[in-house]
This record gives structure tokens, C-alpha cells and sequence, in this order.
């Protein structure tokens, strides 16, 4: 049983962590569907379609 190379586990703890991040950090505007940071508080403005969204709001 051969063991797995450490640079290959610390791609895979690395890639882990940059997509928990990714989730926590954006969200998809739910008007057209492109990549925008998330809210914490009030409102912004999407750089794509240009609406407003805020935290709670889904794609539909």
C-alpha cells in the first residue's frame, strides 16, 4: 500500500479551504446569475445586470 505524497495532500487541504472561503465570501446575483461578493449588511449593487440584491435573496 503506497502512501499518498504530502504535496498532494496539501493541494487538496489548500483547494478545501479556497472553496469554504469562496462560498462564505460570494454568492450568485439572483437576478442574472453572475458572481458577486455577499452582502453582511443593506444592499448592493450587481456589476453585471446593475439591480440591487442583499443577503437573503435566491437565484431563481
Amino acid at each position: 500500500m503506497e502512501s499518498v505524497p504530502m504535496l498532494v495532500v496539501g493541494a487538496a487541504i489548500v483547494t478545501g479551504l479556497g472553496l469554504v472561503f469562496g462560498l462564505v465570501t460570494y454568492q450568485r446575483c439572483p437576478h442574472c446569475g453572475h458572481l458577486v461578493r455577499r452582502v453582511s449588511q443593506g444592499w448592493r449593487r450587481c456589476g453585471s445586470c446593475g439591480r440591487q440584491y442583499r443577503r437573503g435573496l435566491r437565484v431563481r
